[in-house]
């Protein structure tokens, strides 16, 4: 049976994890300057074939007292296929629906945490129609990533994620907008903001939960529980390089002195684990 939902605590808040789509990518994307025999031997550890990697979208909804928060929004749904540039592509996120299924009606999401503006992580903003879909909440976004994407600095990326920019972000300007500036900001109560630059200009991680217990969502820092074991290994989808493998050191060893459980985006759902360090080296460990 196909798990759609996972639930647990975190400090106080309770956590629903939802899987809004699963997509595939391929090792040539993920992997992009990893020695071929070396990344043979690595993938058949975890049993994995180079032309299929299979990948979860999520959503992470975070409920205490009167908050309900939404981190990231899935990459949305449609009926009718959206045309781009001559390209079809069906999108059927289930993130409404498996909300609708928890009884919670989008109209009562207190805020919205997106990470950074890729398609995956903010398709679900708004209806096929064009309608917000979380009219009552506040975004909370990088001052980076939207400059960066709302300026020419954002020519050279596909004019797809341009397009998902344009329909899903452009259009908060007017809205109920909170800008992260700093490193370790707070944004809600019991989630603090990390900045995790790399993969875009202005990613963010989260701390969620209190003193008595933590969580770090680490959104697209990591694709594959390969790249915590080889920090140089590349991937096609990072804008920066050194900056994203900076930003791996940092959210490891964070989560290493603070002793966090981690939720990674993109790894086999729900996608929690921890990362065991062994003097330089890393190695992901999923909970059981």
């Amino acid at each position: 049976m196909d798990v759609e939902t996972f639930k647990c605590k975190i400090g106080g808040f309770d956590c629903t994890i939802f899987k809004d789509l699963m997509f595939k990518y391929q090792a040539k994307d993920y992997f992009i300057n990893a020695n071929e025999n070396e990344l043979d031997i690595a993938l058949k550890s975890y049993n994995t074939n180079p032309e299929n990697i299979p990948s979860p979208y999520i959503a992470m909804l975070l409920q205490k007292g009167g908050q309900k928060i939404l981190i990231d929004s899935g990459i949305g749904f449609s009926e009718e296929p959206i045309v781009f540039k001559g390209k079809t592509f069906v999108l059927k996120g289930k993130l409404k629906q498996l909300l609708e299924k928890e009884d919670i009606n989008t109209n009562d999401i207190t805020d919205v945490v997106i990470t950074h503006f890729h398609p995956d992580h903010i398709g679900g903003v708004f209806s096929s129609e064009g309608k917000l879909l979380f009219k009552n909440a506040k975004f909370h976004i990088h001052r980076d990533e939207w400059d960066f994407w709302h300026t020419s600095k954002s020519d050279s990326q596909p004019p797809l994620f341009k397009f998902f920019v344009e329909k899903n972000i452009t259009p908060l300007k007017n809205g109920n907008l909170n800008f992260i500036t700093q490193d370790y900001q707070q944004v809600c109560d019991g989630v603090i903001s990390v900045n995790a630059n790399g993969h875009t200009k202005g990613q963010i991680a989260l701390i969620i939960g209190d003193g008595n217990e933590q969580l770090l969502y680490i959104s697209d820092a990591f694709l594959h529980p390969l790249h915590m074991e080889k920090l140089d290994w590349q991937t096609n989808y990072d804008m920066d390089h050194k900056k994203a493998k900076q930003t791996r050191i940092k959210l490891l060893e964070l989560a290493d002195k603070e002793s966090m459980r981690i939720n990674a985006f993109h790894f086999d759902f729900p996608g929690l684990g921890f990362a065991e360090r062994n003097g330089e080296k890393w190695k992901w460990v999923y909970e059981k």
